[in-house]
């Protein structure tokens, strides 16, 4: 193909980006390459003129930009590469900026997501204490905050604990125990006692190992606690595989696969009665909605023995089991029935049905102290119709207090409050909101003690 000359009657080519003379042939008629910034063009003639009239390619334009905008990217570099000599300096300067009362408050996003939360009383003042549980690279990391239940402010530094994400199962929980000792059990690995005096947590492991050593003396690679049924004891596993039930306050352990034998006898001696409520599943046709009433039970005790309220079934002494099993079943009170063993091997005793005796749908026993129950259910069996919270009196059986969800708001109200949880506390109940952070302090007679939310008070009265 010819190339376009200078004596040519088009007008000798610049190049348009650029404005160099320098320019040869493309390859196709009347295309140019700038040998200068490398653009390509096409000349077009009009009345004897010459005009460029292909743009540079996008490769070219690109470098073309890059080589405009190279001055600030260098400029950019050199403030990436002097933050660490900056940033540092900067800092002081930032918190100061900061509102004293903040200072002291340790940031939520830098600890984790809420996993548990608790409320103390050490001397006449209201302590919260938080759990928080963040992933960092190959690590679950725990931090324990306390605070100023009335205030927010931190007291001390949050204190981290450590394992490895990789085979970690279980949860993380603040628990306490009959003797008023907040313990603190993280994903079946470790296990800890609050300390008023230090506002730390110790860990009870090595004591654990050393209180049973012929059975944990090789060491533990699991602690979980049990749940309100087993009062006081915990589920722990050997290095070398084998289970254990350890009732910590008794200093007993017995292994986990006869625990069951061991208990049938030892309850045969009990002497004493204790009670205990819960919601007890009714019989229902394959396939329904489960339903409960809520039962005051009776069990053989004794005093610094191991005690378990075990599940039983409960049978109307008109049903079909009842009455073509009269041998397997014994009467148990407000015309109930259930299976032997339950009162031969378990020590049940009597029941009684708190009234009303109307089926609740999921329903739960959230807490309770020596006066009052805290109690969680719904109506229906759909859930997102929200769930109904009652305080009931133990002595009466009367409810003292009644709200639903949607009259609680800083509780939420993520699957109708299905996530809310409460527990008993110095002075009344602790309600935990749907993200278990803490919302509302409420008195035995339901009124607001504190709104950690800060909404409008009475929200709950």
């Amino acid at each position: 193909m010819p190339a376009w000359s200078p004596a040519s009657s088009l007008l000798s080519p610049y190049c348009p980006r650029c404005g160099a003379a320098h320019c040869r042939s493309a390859g196709v008629p009347h295309a140019f390459a700038c040998l200068q910034c490398g653009a390509q063009f096409r000349l077009e003639q009009l009345q004897g003129q010459a005009y460029p009239g292909m743009p540079a390619s996008a490769d070219a334009a690109s470098g073309a930009r890059l080589r405009r905008h190279l001055p600030w990217v260098l400029v950019l570099l050199a403030m990436l590469v002097s933050i660490p000599w900056w940033l540092p300096r900067l800092q002081p300067g930032l918190r100061l900026s900061l509102p004293t009362a903040w200072q002291a408050k340790v940031p939520p996003l830098a600890l984790g997501r809420s996993e548990a939360t608790t409320l103390i009383e050490r001397n006449g003042q209201r302590l919260l204490v938080q759990l928080y549980e963040n992933r960092e690279h190959d690590d679950v990391v725990y931090r324990t905050v306390v605070r100023d239940a009335a205030t927010g402010t931190s007291l001390g530094e949050p204190q981290r604990m450590a394992m490895p994400w990789a085979g970690s199962s279980g949860s993380a929980a603040l628990q306490f125990f009959s003797d008023g000792q907040l313990y603190l059990f993280l994903k079946e690995r470790g296990f800890w006692r609050f300390d008023p005096g230090t506002l730390r947590f110790v860990d009870l492991q090595p004591q654990l190992s050393a209180r049973f050593a012929a059975q944990l003396g090789e060491g533990i690679v699991g602690v979980a606690p049990k749940g309100r049924d087993r009062p006081d004891s915990l589920e722990v596993t050997s290095r070398n595989g084998s289970k254990y039930l350890v009732y910590w306050l008794l200093g007993q352990i017995w292994p986990a696969a006869n625990s069951s034998s061991l208990y049938e006898k030892a309850q045969a001696g009990y002497r004493q009665e204790t009670a205990f409520y819960r919601y007890e599943s009714l019989p229902r046709p394959t396939g329904e909605e489960n339903r409960a009433v809520l039962v005051q039970s009776w069990w053989r005790h004794e005093p610094g023995q191991p005690l378990h309220f075990g599940y039983f079934d409960l049978q109307p002494g008109d049903s079909r089991e009842v009455q073509t099993s009269l041998r397997s079943y014994v009467p148990i009170g407000d015309g109930y029935f259930t299976p032997r063993y339950a009162t031969e091997d378990r020590g049940l005793l009597r029941i009684k049905v708190v009234q009303p005796a109307v089926p609740r749908f999921h329903a739960d026993v959230m807490a309770e102290n020596a006066r009052r129950l805290l109690l969680a259910y719904n109506p229906s069996p759909v859930r997102q119709e929200g769930r109904v919270i009652q305080l009931l009196d133990k002595a009466s059986q009367q409810v003292v207090w009644s709200r639903t969800i949607d009259q609680l708001p800083p509780l939420g109200k993520r699957e109708g409050g299905a996530y809310v949880t409460g527990q008993a506390v110095s002075g009344g109940f602790l309600l935990l909101n749907d993200m278990r952070q803490p919302a509302l302090l409420i008195g035995e007679d339901g009124a607001v003690l504190q709104d950690f939310g800060g909404s409008s008070e009475g929200a709950a009265r």
